[in-house]
């Protein structure tokens, strides 16, 4: 019985080492657009603050710790590998696709 538990949580650690996949929009933190504790994207914006923000499909902003990451994905939906750091509501982006 130790050992599977031992097993679990060892299996449970190894997968938040590996990350999490997500789905949003990269956006730069002056183009959010705040409706019904929902964000989303203003894709008409044109600032360029260069404060990366990850915009979830549930509509949950995510500060961008590692924003050089995002060169030239500003403004389009994509699907990220990346740690969280709920307590901050930030992440680092270990890998975009698309």
């Amino acid at each position: 019985m130790v050992l599977v538990f031992g097993m679990t949580a060892f299996l449970s650690a190894q997968d938040k080492s590996t990350g999490t996949r997500m789905t949003g929009t990269i956006c730069d933190q002056k183009c959010v657009k705040h409706d019904a504790d929902k964000a989303a994207c203003d894709t008409t914006c044109t600032e360029q603050s260069g404060e990366a923000v990850f915009l979830d499909d549930k509509g949950k902003a995510w500060k961008i710790t590692n924003p050089e990451i995002c060169k030239g994905k500003m403004g389009k939906k994509v699907k990220v590998k990346c740690k969280t750091m709920e307590d901050q509501d930030s992440m680092e982006i270990l890998s975009i696709y698309g």
